[in-house]
């Protein structure tokens, strides 16, 4: 039995578990990721599992970094079912068609772009259509119903009070006689919020996945945010500006409809005009609307009162755009509610262009906002940002509310823990780092069990209360030097075997490296004009090229500079997102300085130990990436195998059927390559000058070993 954690570890966004028992595999949650752009490149990568094979997913709840990849799941082949609560069903038919949209229409405006430089044609995650393909997957459960949903696995779903339709999942999985008890909390909400009744207290656990996303703050009293809202809102009108509320569509915005409305009913606030201006959110305000028999009794009293939070003489719901551009020539008086809720896309940002500037405005951030987003750039106290390509001074309020967060804060989480009388294995997930991992520390102290915050894509093998990650196990004898700085990755097939990150990116600014840092490939870039001129069939130029000048040879036959030939015949056909040419005095934030030491021992950038730098670009790749490119050539989809096989030829390793790729400049040091048969993926890249050569070699012998492996249990 396996559980790997292919989301919402060390991050709060793409939930994604994969849980293997006997012969079936199972998802829970299937989420987009979210937040910094590293990291929301994964979205458009390989799952790191073959969809067909997945036997069923059970989903916790809507948001979109629960359910959002759903629809490239069954587009690229899944075809089982999708358990849910019905209100989680009626509210992804909303929210999936708009995430569908939204892809589809950010690929039609860089596909314009593209399609001016005569570059091929980016393809959306996935469309409208396949989100409606993938609602004919869901099969609709009850709280509390205990369904067998597969021979060895029975489901029970209880609420979470987190949003509407959200669910605590309990699976009983039984392999070879024993079973164990999962517990999944997805997305723990508050005790007493508004319109949802309190999450249900389990009492049993043998591995719990539990997430921390407040796991080290508290949240206001409920009083207490109230009267912040009053003062807020009241400051604000009596200063002549509009409110901007960035909200989410689902769950943010009926919570502070619900407020807005006890408010005004107390006096506490003026009557107010409100709009609404998110046609997600009005559909999933229209969701609530339907299922109100799930609400808690405060909330049924108020709509059977004629009091409903959802709408009043005051409440406006825009839908068209030209409605929603009325707004910005208002300069005073309103209350805006629109998404996104953490300021980072749709109609919330064009409000925020044309207020922030104003000192009698303000902007209320009600939700988290993750590091890396323009809701986050604001709460953090920043005196200008850039919207839309636009420069804009920030001389509105900013004030914060963390007490309408859905999520528990770390009391409320605590509390729902200390009501669990048998706990075996703890796995905190779904927040930042130093969240989860003072989280967990918590915990350990408090409950006496064990608990691990894992790694992206980190496996773990569970026998009962055991859990040993595959990763400890097998690769434990794995180490690096103590001056390296760099990334480690091994793929076997689709599964990601091994994750490490090591050292800065920037030394300057403090940067830690990550799985999805980008790194100067140095001299390895030659290896992509090789395979540039064999995918273009100029083979016979490598014969006649100078010994590893690729270069120079495809800027000869196609009467165009390397760099560009290269990003439209294999970055882009192989669809590395993360991946290309960069000048080292203009990297992007994801991008890795490399740096060398000189003669007289000085630790310098390697912008200033390359001849020509500033002339030419320098090719960045990703790990995730190179791991991709391998795995499309193993696999003959970016060339036939025989052409790979002579593609190779030159860079065979000594391990028999291994192949190494090697790259090197001043201050960088980037190997990779695997195995062709029963794939094999090593990849080991470094702003450095020291170790890589050795960790690439520890870490082909270590993958080469556990290709036949069994369990971790008693190695």
């Amino acid at each position: 039995m396996r559980i790997q954690f292919l989301g919402a570890a060390g991050c709060t966004s793409g939930s994604c578990y994969l849980l293997a028992f006997g012969d079936k595999q199972v998802l829970v949650d299937c989420g987009l990721f979210q937040g910094p752009e590293e990291l929301k490149q994964r979205n458009y990568g390989d799952f790191p599992f073959v969809p067909s094979e997945i036997d069923a997913v059970i989903l916790t709840h809507a948001h979109i970094d629960h359910s959002g990849l759903l629809p490239k799941l069954t587009r690229l082949g899944f075809k089982g079912p999708i358990y849910a609560t019905a209100v989680t069903a009626d509210l992804c038919a909303v929210m999936l068609a708009d995430s569908g949209h939204i892809q589809e229409m950010e690929v039609e405006r860089k596909n314009r772009k593209l399609a001016r430089r005569g570059q091929p044609l980016l393809t959306p995650i996935y469309t409208v259509e396949d989100a409606a393909k993938t609602m004919e997957h869901f099969k609709r459960m009850v709280y509390d119903e205990e369904l067998e949903v597969l021979p060895g696995l029975r489901l029970r779903f209880r609420d979470a009070g987190h949003i509407l339709g959200a669910a605590i999942a309990e699976l009983w999985v039984t392999e070879e006689g024993e079973t164990t008890k999962f517990v999944f909390s997805g997305d723990l909400g508050n005790v007493g919020q508004p319109i949802l009744q309190d999450p249900t207290y389990i009492t049993e656990a043998d591995v719990l996945v539990i997430e921390s996303t407040y796991g080290t703050r508290l949240h206001e009293q409920r009083e207490e945010r109230l009267e912040h809202l009053a003062d807020v809102v009241n400051r604000t009108m009596e200063r002549g500006g509009n409110l901007l509320i960035p909200a989410f569509a689902l769950g943010r915005t009926q919570d502070v409809l619900y407020a807005l409305r006890v408010l005004q009913d107390q006096g506490a606030i003026p009557p107010l005009t409100i709009y609404i201006d998110s046609p997600l959110a009005s559909k999933a305000t229209e969701v609530f609307r339907k299922h109100t028999q799930v609400f808690d009794y405060e909330t049924r009293a108020m709509v059977r009162e004629d009091r409903s939070p959802f709408q009043g003489p005051g409440v406006h719901y825009t839908e068209t755009v030209e409605d929603s551009k009325r707004l910005n020539s208002i300069s005073g008086g309103l209350v805006i509610i629109s998404a996104s809720g953490m300021a980072d896309a749709g109609r919330i940002k064009h409000h925020l262009k044309h207020n922030l500037w104003r000192p009698q405005a303000a902007v209320l951030l009600v939700g988290y906002q993750a590091e890396g987003t323009l809701g986050r750039r604001l709460q953090d106290g920043a005196e200008e940002v850039r919207i839309h390509g636009e420069q804009v001074k920030v001389r509105a309020e900013i004030a914060t509310i963390s007490g309408f967060s859905a999520h528990a804060d770390q009391a409320g989480l605590l509390s729902w823990l200390r009501r669990f009388r048998h706990l075996g294995h703890v796995f905190v997930t779904h927040g930042e780092k130093e969240s989860a991992e003072g989280f967990a520390e918590l915990i350990e102290g408090e409950l006496k069990v064990p608990v691990v915050v894992p790694r992206l894509d980190e496996s773990y093998e569970l026998k009962g209360t055991q859990a040993v990650s595959t990763w400890d196990t097998h690769y434990r004898s794995f180490s690096v030097e103590e001056d390296f700085s760099g990334v480690c990755q091994v793929v076997q097939g689709a599964e990601v075997q091994f994750r490490g990150a090591y050292g800065l990116a920037q030394r300057r600014f403090k940067i830690p490296n990550s799985i999805f840092t980008a790194f100067n490939l140095g001299s390895a870039r030659q290896f992509f004009a090789r395979l540039a001129l064999v995918r273009l069939g100029h083979e016979a130029a490598l014969v006649s090229a100078p010994a590893g000048d690729w270069e120079q040879q495809l800027a000869e036959v196609t009467g165009q500079a390397p760099w560009e030939v290269v990003q439209r015949e294999v970055l882009q056909p192989a669809q590395l997102r993360s991946s290309g040419y960069f000048y080292l005095d203009q990297l992007p934030v994801w991008a890795a300085s490399g740096y060398t030491t000189t003669s007289a021992g000085r630790l310098v950038e390697n912008i200033y130990a390359l001849a020509g730098a500033e002339e030419k670009p320098q090719l960045f790749a990703s790990a995730p990436d190179l791991a991709r490119l391998w795995q499309l050539l193993a696999a003959g989809e970016f060339l036939p195998l025989e052409e790979v096989r002579r593609l190779l030829a030159p860079y065979r390793a000594k391990r028999p059927g291994a192949y190494r790729i090697e790259g090197q400049a001043p201050g960088v040091r980037a190997l990779f390559g695997g195995t062709l048969e029963e794939p094999l993926t090593v990849v080991v890249l470094s702003n450095g000058e020291q170790g890589a050569l050795h960790a690439f070699e520890q870490l082909l012998a270590l993958g080469k070993a556990g290709e036949a492996s069994g369990s971790t249990f008693g190695q």
